[in-house]
Parts: structure tokens; C-alpha cells; sequence
């Protein structure tokens, strides 16, 4: 922009001297400030559509990390509910939070028994993994979160195995019986699904033509802009282009942050917030299953003081509330 400047400037002198072809060539540059509108909208629309891919998968990833929140819960609660095996719950609970951590490690790259990777002794450590589970799971060939899956599944069916369907809270004799399982497979399903669409936003990535179309507009826009744009303003020619680059960078930068979301940039997902939340929440639980408030609560007779009762309402008391607003208003 700066050479632009210069030569735009030569030209201007030349020009004011009576050099006809100066005159000419500035009257040309000039004239191109429309085609230049033209490349700049393209190159804005290049732009645009760049960030709002990266930006689309930022945002599907967070919504798939809140579907996996609302899932574990859910399995959860389902658990303290219909499970009544209480070792058998306890184990269900645990793998459920080895779920979110397991996830969190895969996507990025990584796995519990990994030498960088503190949650998979920290799970040991919190009594939610033993240390023979954790070295099964870092054996095994096979992405960590299906394995913690398969354990649920299979912590589901030991329930079901148990002598006189003690395992299950509705006994045999119950319709409900026999749908509790398809309940718990409907939402462990959806948690598998959960995993692979992650995985899929991490790898899919954006084309590569994408990056290449971006970066060759950007300098082909700046370029000759920059030599238009000296025709007219001068030497405010660096100050405009400088700014206007600068912003321009920032937005591909913040696309390029946007493509992986799943990594330690500060507008990456919180998956650490995240799965401590699942494991926070799993804990609270499981803590008011032992405590018996919620069968409590539940099971308890209805009392007078308890009863809903349904809202009743005057016109007239309506229109003086809405007459008192209005005259508050004027005032």
C-alpha cells in the first residue's frame, strides 16, 4: 500500500505538470473503483461463508456435549430408580462418568492410561475406576467411551439376571418390567450416537480449497484495492488498508480457532467443566438414593397444605393494574 501511495503520488505530480498520460492513468485507477467493489463483495461473501462453516461446527459441538449432559443424567436417574441392585447401580453410575471422561480424552486426541492425561489416575484415585478396570479399558483396542458403553450394557443385563427379577425395582409380575430395558437402551443408544457425531466434527474438518480460496482473495482484494484506493485518498491508503487487513486476518483466525473445537483454546469447549459437572451431578444422585428423600417424598399422603389450588382472578382488579401502568408511564 505504501509503493501504491508512492506511485499514485508520482503520477499526481506528473498529472498537475501537464503529462497527458499521467492524467490518463489516474483517470483509469479511478475508474476502476467499481470493479474493485465487486472483487471486495465476492471476497466478503468467501469470508462470511468460511466463518460461518467454522462457526457451525463450534456450535453443533456444543450442542452434542449438552445432549451427552442430558443423557448421563437421565441414565442416571434412571438408574437410582429402576435399578434396585444397589451394587449394581453403584458400578452403573461410575461407568456413566467414565463415560464423559473417556470422551473428553478421545477427542482430544489422547486416552485415560496416556503419560499427558491426569483423569485417568484421577478417576483411580476417586474410587470411580480400580486400577485393574483401568488398565482393561487402556488395553482394550477399541475407542474408550464404547468400551465404558459396553459396561453399562452389561452392568444392564447382570440387573435383569438377577434370580426372581429382584435386580429390577418392578417385579416380573409387572407390565413395566419388561419395558424398563428398552428405556435404558433408547437413551444408551442415543449416547453412542453422541460419540460418533463428536468424532465426526473432529475429523471431517473444513476442505482444504476453503483455506486456499480465502488466503488467495484475501491478498488478490488487498492488492489492488490498495492500488485503486491510492488514486483517491493518498497517503491514507496504509492507514485504511492496514486496519482493514488487520480485521480481516482476525476473522480467519477466529474461523481457524472455530474448526477444532474440542481442543485448549479459550473458545473451545469447556469439556473439563463439562465433565466434572456429569460427575458432580451423578454424585448428587446417588446421594439422594441413599438418603431415601425422594421415596420419601414420593410415597408420602398428601396433606391439605400441599394441595395446588387453582388461580382465580377479577377483571376489574386487572383493568386497575393496567390502568395504574399506563398512568406511571405518563408521569
Amino acid at each position: 500500500s505504501v509503493l501504491c501511495a508512492l506511485f499514485t503520488g508520482w503520477l499526481a505530480e506528473l498529472a498537475n505538470d501537464g503529462v497527458s498520460w499521467a492524467e490518463r492513468w489516474l483517470e483509469h485507477i479511478q475508474e476502476c473503483s467499481s470493479a474493485i467493489g465487486v472483487i471486495g463483495t465476492l471476497f466478503v461473501f468467501t469470508l462470511v461463508f468460511r466463518f460461518n462453516q467454522c462457526y457451525e461446527r463450534w456450535w453443533q459441538a456444543h450442542l452434542h456435549w449438552g445432549d451427552m449432559i442430558s443423557k448421563c443424567l437421565d441414565l442416571a436417574i434412571m438408574n437410582r430408580r429402576w435399578i434396585a441392585h444397589r451394587a449394581l447401580g453403584d458400578k452403573l453410575s461410575r461407568w456413566i462418568i467414565v463415560y464423559a471422561y473417556a470422551s473428553k480424552a478421545l477427542l482430544r486426541g489422547s486416552s485415560l492410561g496416556a503419560t499427558d492425561d491426569v483423569d485417568g489416575p484421577g478417576l483411580v484415585d476417586r474410587g470411580i475406576l480400580s486400577r485393574e478396570e483401568l488398565d482393561a479399558v487402556c488395553d482394550s483396542p477399541c475407542w474408550q467411551p464404547y468400551f465404558a458403553i459396553e459396561m453399562i450394557r452389561a452392568v444392564l443385563v447382570e440387573a435383569h439376571k438377577v434370580p426372581g427379577g429382584r435386580g429390577i425395582t418392578f417385579d416380573e409380575t409387572n407390565k413395566i418390567h419388561g419395558q424398563v430395558f428398552r428405556c435404558f437402551d433408547g437413551v444408551i443408544k442415543g449416547m453412542t450416537a453422541l460419540v460418533g457425531d463428536n468424532i465426526r466434527t473432529r475429523s471431517s474438518g473444513l476442505p482444504a480449497s476453503y483455506d486456499a480460496i480465502t488466503i488467495m482473495s484475501f491478498y488478490v482484494f488487498f492488492g489492488l484495492a490498495a492500488f485503486v484506493w491510492s488514486a483517491g485518498i493518498g497517503w491514507m491508503t496504509p492507514v485504511i488498508v492496514a486496519t482493514a487487513s488487520f480485521l480481516t486476518v482476525l476473522l480467519i483466525v477466529m474461523g481457524s480457532n472455530l474448526v477444532d473445537p474440542f481442543g485448549f483454546d479459550k473458545v473451545d469447549i469447556p469439556m473439563e467443566e463439562f465433565c466434572e459437572t456429569i460427575e458432580a451431578q451423578v454424585h448428587a444422585i446417588d446421594e439422594r438414593s441413599r438418603s431415601g428423600i425422594i421415596d420419601k417424598l414420593s410415597s408420602a399422603p398428601r396433606s391439605l397444605r400441599t394441595l395446588v389450588r387453582r388461580a382465580t382472578f377479577h377483571m376489574d382488579v386487572l383493568k386497575r393494574s393496567v390502568s395504574v401502568k399506563s398512568v406511571v408511564k405518563r408521569q
